[in-house]
């Protein structure tokens, strides 16, 4: 499916629940006030308008984000089940004093209770 019927058909799912989460609002208002028939149609048809307007501009947004979606490369997925191909390293990190200077082992003496990026200020 392309972007177009893909942007289409999520502006107007959306589009449609708020039609009517908006028609029902401005009828159930307008019938409790006891307002006249022509009233209450003339305000569901400004209603409508803005709805219009609404479906405009999510179908703009929608179609935006299907062209960044596309333009993205593909990224493989990380399966959790596979093995890892390259070892994972303990990178710097910040403590209470600060960012870490350097790349931490496994086995360093500076590190307190054996945690990376926490260190002992000698």
């Amino acid at each position: 499916m392309g972007r177009f019927p893909k942007a289409l058909v999520m502006t107007l799912l959306l589009m449609e629940i708020t039609a009517i989460v908006a028609l029902t609002t401005v009828w159930t208002i307008l019938s409790e006030l006891h307002a006249s028939q022509v009233i209450i149609n003339i305000a569901l048809g400004l209603s409508v308008l803005g709805l219009c307007v609404l479906a405009v501009m999510v179908f703009r947004r929608a179609l935006a984000a299907e062209l960044r979606l596309e333009a993205e490369p593909d990224v493989p997925f990380l399966d959790a089940a596979a093995p890892l191909r390259m070892p994972l390293r303990d990178l710097p990190g910040l403590n209470a004093i600060g960012p870490a200077t350097g790349p931490v082992v496994s086995g360093d003496l500076l590190l307190v209770g054996g945690q990376p990026g926490v260190h002992r200020i000698v």
